[in-house]
């Protein structure tokens, strides 16, 4: 394969990046927008390849039972579709972690955008997580982060992924092509592909 692949973004692919683009790779309803008229089924009209970017977020405004609801369905849409879960979590992951452990998920849960504490990313990874990291992230985090449960994103960041690739790996102290092998695996183990 060998591209700079990408696990959440909002941009197009750039020449050498394999990107999983929301609303085009991966569809969700965002804990921000769970009070608008949400979908009873998930679009199947379209080969997503992940469900989110959904999850919970204690600083928005759309209220939290609401945001619990909303989510809990996408846990089922994850299961039945057996595809993984791309999750915005902001201030509530205990109430994440309970999720995970009353579903008893099977699917991949995607940690996007990390830039929490070592101690709360090692609890996460614990539970199944995988932790995915932009250009802004906690370094006793990222450098405390095992290979296999790192993924890499830009979110809605328009740098390319290949400078969050050099960044982390000067960081880390490995080649950026380990680091390349490493993050492909990794997409291969999530998708299957």
């Amino acid at each position: 394969m060998k591209h700079f692949i990408d696990f959440h973004t909002h941009h197009p692919s750039r020449q050498g990046e394999l990107v999983i683009q929301q609303d085009v790779d991966s569809w969700g309803i965002h804990p921000w927008q769970a009070d608008q008229s949400a979908p009873t089924e998930f679009p199947s009209d379209h080969p997503y390849l992940a469900i989110g970017e959904c999850g919970l977020d204690k600083v928005c405004t759309t209220p939290f039972s609401l945001q619990m609801e909303v989510f809990l369905k996408h846990i089922q849409w994850s299961e039945t579709l057996r595809k993984p879960l791309i999750i915005h979590c902001v201030k509530a992951f205990d109430e994440m972690l309970s999720l995970r452990r009353q579903s008893k998920a099977t699917q991949p849960w995607i940690l996007h955008g990390f830039r929490g504490k070592k101690q709360q990313m090692q609890s996460l990874i614990s539970h199944g997580f995988y932790i995915s990291f932009g250009f802004h992230y906690n370094p006793q985090s990222l450098l405390s982060c095992p290979l296999e449960s790192m993924l890499l994103e830009t979110d809605d960041d328009p740098r390319p992924i290949s400078l969050l690739y050099n960044q982390v790996a000067i960081e880390l102290g490995i080649s950026i092509s380990k680091l390349s092998s490493q993050m492909e695996n990794n997409y291969h183990t999530i998708f299957g592909a």
